[in-house]
């Protein structure tokens, strides 16, 4: 009877384990159909501690009362909210590269924990029968060590932790990069439209996000083949809840009509897996002034854009692509003002050290050219003179540059540059 009674106990210890009083809560109630919660004055406080915590990060206006910071919320301007936006994605990143890790060092210790119950299964066994144990004992330690190994795969058994991780870190990057440059123009201005912001780009990075993604991956493919992947997944939508809420409710602008984002079919050419709905003027435009696309091509893609896209990818990435990706497009946008005046190209642009001019620069170029063509160092000389002696430049040493369109006759590149600096170390050793 006792004995029968202990079972009876611990089955129903294991029945209560099994089902919490969450378990029991949610299969009843779901989230219930009250707006007020339990908690909902600790969240209330806690979020207010974030958004003060998040406000220093980006270096906004903040205040304390006794140790607690506050951010300054009703002084708080748009181009501010937006501001406190990017610092709580990268604060969010910070905290997803962490989960990312640990998921990554998880997955590597499965198969050497599953090695080693194997191993010491074994050896149990080995032990046990050398030391005369009976064979109901020996089949007892080999049912625990199997019951502890499918116990182990069992607990580690779903998509995330089975999946390749480099597939995981690409799903979460990808969709993280894509985010950030959906809400680029997006209006925010007030509490409610940030956290709505921050709460969908953390989701990017939560377990049940990342193999929605990856399944829903594999299903359209499965279904629609390559063509088919070029859909939004759902995680891609645009937040326009939060554009729509970031409007006054007594703004003319919101008793109007969402004006259509105007594209062109030109940005084909020149963007890796366009998409009209997401490549518009008002963002593309920006970013190929960056990179010094002419004004006359701005919105009519030609040679030179494509030139342009070229030198960036040569220059900043060490690639011989003539798109621009995603993460392109996010880099160059990241940049502070568009391409100056005196400059023809991103490497120009944003790479070359000092003026076209300056005596660094030209002692660099001198080292390609002839002894009667040297340009002097002590004095200043006009741009436009150092940029005949680049057409000389490129003439003689074109056999060995990647880049070799007549558009750059004048113009300093990358690979340019690599050449004459080779030069210059000769010459000086």
């Amino acid at each position: 009877m006792r004995k029968g009674a202990l079972l009876a106990c611990i089955g129903v210890a294991l029945l209560q384990a099994g089902c919490s009083i969450l378990d029991a809560t949610y299969i009843r109630e779901g989230i219930g159909t009250n707006l007020s919660s339990a908690e909902l004055v600790e969240v209330t406080n806690l979020q207010d501690l974030y958004v003060g915590e998040i406000c220093r990060q980006a270096g906004l206006r903040i205040t304390y009362r006794g140790d607690e910071i506050y951010c300054d919320e009703v002084n708080l301007r748009p181009h501010e909210w937006a501001t406190f936006v990017q610092a709580g994605m990268n604060d969010i990143d910070r905290r997803c590269d962490a989960y990312l890790a640990w998921l990554d060092n998880k997955r590597r210790w499965r198969e050497p924990i599953l090695k080693q119950l194997a191993t010491t299964a074994a050896t149990t066994a080995v032990l046990m029968g050398v030391t005369g144990a009976s064979a109901k004992a020996i089949s007892i330690a080999a049912a625990a060590f199997g019951l502890a190994q499918d116990t182990f795969v069992n607990f580690n058994a779903r998509l995330i932790t089975e999946i390749d991780n480099h597939v995981v870190q690409s799903v979460v990057l990808g969709n993280q990069t894509e985010y950030r440059l959906r809400i680029v123009n997006g209006s925010i201005n007030n509490r409610p439209a940030a956290i709505y912001l921050l709460r969908n780009y953390l989701r990017i990075c939560m377990p049940f996000s990342i193999e929605m993604s990856i399944s829903n991956t594999v299903t359209v493919y499965q279904r629609g083949g390559p063509d088919a992947l070029r859909t939004d997944p759902l995680l891609q939508r645009p937040p326009t809840v939060a554009r729509e809420t970031a409007i006054k409710p007594d703004d003319p602008v919101s008793r109007r009509e969402r004006p259509v984002l105007e594209t062109l079919k030109d940005y084909e050419q020149i963007i890796e897996r366009y998409k009209p709905e997401v490549h518009t003027i008002a963002k593309i435009e920006p970013v190929l002034k960056k990179i010094c696309v002419p004004e006359a091509e701005l919105r009519a893609i030609g040679d030179r854009a494509k030139l342009a896209v070229q030198i960036y990818q040569h220059a900043a990435n060490k690639s011989d692509r003539k798109l621009l990706r995603t993460v392109d497009l996010t880099k160059i946008n990241d940049l502070k003002t568009a391409c100056p005046q005196d400059r023809l190209n991103y490497f120009e642009a944003w790479m070359l050290k000092g003026a076209i001019n300056s005596k660094e620069n030209i002692e660099t170029l001198n080292a390609g050219l002839a002894e009667n063509r040297k340009i002097r160092t002590d004095v200043t000389v006009p741009v436009p003179e150092v940029r005949s002696r680049i057409a000389e430049l490129r003439n003689s040493l074109a056999a060995n540059l990647k880049l070799k369109s007549p558009l750059l006759i004048d113009q300093l590149t990358a690979d340019l540059m690599e050449e004459l600096v080779v030069l210059q170390m000769k010459q000086k050793s």
